[in-house]
């Protein structure tokens, strides 16, 4: 019995030993793996590099292949929030002024409209941060608000 766990450790350690200097040693887990660390420190575009170069070398790559799936969603919700925000910005500005012609109020409803709509068309998944879905949400109801003030 003693030689059966002598058998079994040896094979156990030669087996993650094999796997490590497949991990370290095979470019695309290589970039799949820092990839992946770019992801969850939320730099998505380097991340999207990175799995795009390791996909390239393994297409058979999983984890590139999420990772690049999930970064470019992640990215889209990006956009969306930086958009979102130069609107709003814009909108402030409109709304300061003395008087608010019809040019700005349909400026105003358009705005809203395209940022409404692109929200529709954002799609997350399990994997998105939340921190990003939530953001997209509240903006899109600041939209939904203003283009319902506003249309009447």
């Amino acid at each position: 019995m003693k030689w059966f766990k002598v058998v079994f450790y040896t094979l156990l350690t030669f087996t993650f030993i094999i796997t490590l200097v497949f991990f370290v040693f095979n470019d695309s887990y290589k970039y799949s793996i820092q990839a992946r660390v770019k992801y969850f420190m939320g730099d998505y575009k380097k991340a999207i590099e990175l799995a795009q170069e390791a996909f390239e070398l393994d297409p058979y790559n999983k984890m590139s292949f999420s990772i690049l799936t999930q970064s470019k969603i992640a990215l889209k919700f990006l956009d969306y929030i930086k958009d979102g925000k130069k609107y709003l910005q814009t909108i402030e500005k409109i709304s300061q002024k003395d008087y608010i012609t019809h040019e700005d109020r349909v400026r105003v409803k358009m705005i809203c409209e395209v940022m409404i709509e692109r929200y529709k068309k954002l799609s997350p998944t399990v994997l998105t941060p939340k921190k990003l879905v939530q953001e997209s949400k509240n903006l899109y109801k600041k939209f939904k608000k203003i283009y319902e003030d506003i249309k009447d």
